[in-house]
């Protein structure tokens, strides 16, 4: 069984062009930089890549809850959604989420936003939010709730990512 988001994107080209980019979510890149695996043995499922070498993976088996792990390719990773809407809506409002870790709480967090959004580069980043969130049903929360799911998810515990010489990840934010 496959997640039906997921075949969603891969069926709507506008969508995942955008998701590509502005959002940082290509469904046509799914390799990482290198084999990895969960310490708990769970099924993980390379799902989407970013610009900066980055991996989205599917942890868990197919028909049951999917939290989404990203891993970036400098051997850091955190489990960053409870599942694969959870994260599109992520990238979508926040293309640049992986800033915002570390800068503190959510207040900290939010506060940074604006520059950021400034910083990043991309042209009418709300206009491709409204395209994209309307191609794949998706609501764009307002930033507080989408940072307090990501500090959420970041926190829970296990998930940890293991390279082939057993090498764990180092936990992002």
């Amino acid at each position: 069984m496959t997640e039906p988001l997921l075949d969603l994107v891969r069926r709507t080209p506008d969508a995942a062009r955008l998701l590509a980019w502005p959002f940082g979510f290509d469904v046509a890149r799914t390799e990482h930089v290198e084999a990895v695996r969960l310490a708990s043995g769970d099924a993980l499922e390379a799902v989407a890549g970013d610009g900066s070498g980055g991996t989205y993976f599917l942890c868990g088996d197919p028909g049951g809850p999917r939290p989404v792990l990203y891993a970036d390719s400098e051997g850091g990773a955190a489990l960053v959604a409870a599942d694969l809407s959870a994260a599109l809506e992520l990238v979508v409002r926040l293309p640049y989420w992986v800033d915002c870790l570390g800068l503190g709480g959510v207040a900290e967090m939010a506060a940074a936003v604006p520059g950021l959004e400034s910083e990043y580069g991309a042209d009418d980043l709300d206009g491709g939010r409204a395209a994209v969130s309307g191609m794949l049903a998706l609501a764009v929360p307002p930033v507080g709730e989408v940072l307090s799911r990501l500090l959420e998810a970041t926190g829970r515990p296990g998930y940890v990512l293991l390279n082939d010489e057993d090498g764990a990840y180092e936990r992002l934010g």
